[in-house]
């Protein structure tokens, strides 16, 4: 790091220290790799400041040992210009030895194509150097969140193994938590949407048993409907992939930016897939695995990431597309008041032929009168939990 950052460091915090540290976290720790000594301390005082437990070192071969220890850290902050070893090479070999420790690259270069490679290699996101006390706080808050999510997944995962013997509807209802926790992983580093998971996957099963006895009637079942109404919540898990800042950006995002964003449909796409080459024959995995590729794919072949047209488009993608745009327009986001249940009708229909499925909107349109009742029982139960946190 050049003086000029460890300056600018320096005057964030100690403009901090007016405020009173509220947080413990002092279970876990967060271990800092930099060859910059005075960046180390800094570092240590602020997170110690910030109520986090910290340690430090400069050196490659320490922190690949805290790494492989009993007691491993549960965040690395890693600077990116490390000599000798670099900061890439130093990432890729601690999520070799442990994958569940959290790597937050640090750097004064702001280079699209590093950040890229970091992601890649298995970075849970980045920070600009130099970097507000805030932005320090939140990235390592959400970084020993993701931990925890992660972890949690993982003993849900082990314990599905062990019901050999439950009942098949025991398993389920387990399965059907593991993957509601997976998404929810997705949507925690996203903005607020409320019940936005919910919503989507009563929308799909709405369209999907909607359309089971018309055009597509020999494709759809019981089962399938079923399938798409669990599956669909993972519909954006590929976000997990996606840094924190481009992915909770207030603004309008760059171009470069934009193809990092868009990534978040094959990082979803090809860990489902990697789940699938283990676990064969989970058949809902798959769709799932269709869902989360091509749910921005477009009718007229101008979506994303591989511009499929019409029938291409897996049928349970397309079904997710339409409950996924009805959600978007009708709730409220942080850059957007919601829109009415007519004019999202209004705008589906204009994209009829170009965005949408022909026959899906079709079926949209017929049952319409459900999405308003979903829609408006679902944000009663979100008012009703809120005035009871209140």
């Amino acid at each position: 790091m050049n003086p000029f950052a460890v300056r600018a460091l320096r005057v964030q915090f100690a403009g901090a220290l007016n405020s009173d540290p509220t947080i413990d976290r002092m279970e876990e720790f967060v271990l800092v790799v930099d060859d910059e000594p005075p960046v180390r301390e800094l570092l240590k005082t602020q997170l110690a400041y910030l109520g986090f437990s910290g340690r430090a070192t400069g050196d490659a071969d320490e922190a690949l040992g805290f790494a492989g220890g009993d007691h491993p850290p549960a965040l690395v902050l890693l600077d990116i210009e490390m000599p000798g070893t670099s900061g890439l090479q130093l990432l890729r070999r601690i999520k070799e030895i442990n994958v569940d420790i959290q790597v937050v690259m640090v750097s004064g270069l702001h280079d699209l194509d590093t950040v890229r490679q970091c992601v890649r290699s298995g970075a849970y996101d980045y920070l600009a150097k130099p970097f507000e006390l805030e932005d320090l706080h939140n990235t390592v808050e959400r970084a020993f969140e993701r931990r925890r999510l992660i972890q949690q997944n993982r003993d849900y995962q082990q314990h599905l193994e062990n019901m050999v013997e439950v009942r098949t509807e025991e398993v389920r209802h387990t399965r059907d938590i593991a993957l509601l926790t997976l998404a929810k992983l997705a949507e925690s580093r996203d903005f607020d949407t409320g019940l936005h998971l919910e919503r989507m996957s009563e929308y799909s099963r709405v369209i999907a048993a909607g359309v089971a006895d018309g055009e597509y009637a020999d494709e759809i079942d019981d089962e399938f409907v079923e399938w798409v109404h669990k599956s669909s919540p993972l519909h954006d898990i590929g976000k997990v992939g996606i840094p924190d800042a481009i992915l909770r950006k207030p603004g309008p995002l760059t171009t470069d930016e934009l193809t990092v964003m868009r990534t978040h449909t094959t990082i979803g796409g090809d860990t489902l897939r990697s789940v699938l080459e283990k676990y064969r024959g989970q058949t809902f995995l798959s769709m799932a695995m269709e869902i989360a590729y091509s749910h921005h794919e477009r009718w007229d072949g101008n979506g994303y990431p591989e511009g499929l047209t019409g029938k291409e488009i897996p049928l349970a993608a397309r079904i997710v597309t339409i409950a996924d745009a009805y959600d978007a327009i009708t709730s409220r986001r942080p850059y957007k008041e919601p829109f009415s249940h007519d004019e999202a009708m209004r705008r589906i229909i204009v994209d009829r032929e170009s965005h949408f499925d022909p026959v899906l909107v079709d079926v949209f349109i017929d049952r319409q009168d459900e999405f308003k009742a979903i829609q408006q029982r679902l944000v009663d139960q979100q008012l009703a939990f809120e005035r009871a946190e209140a």
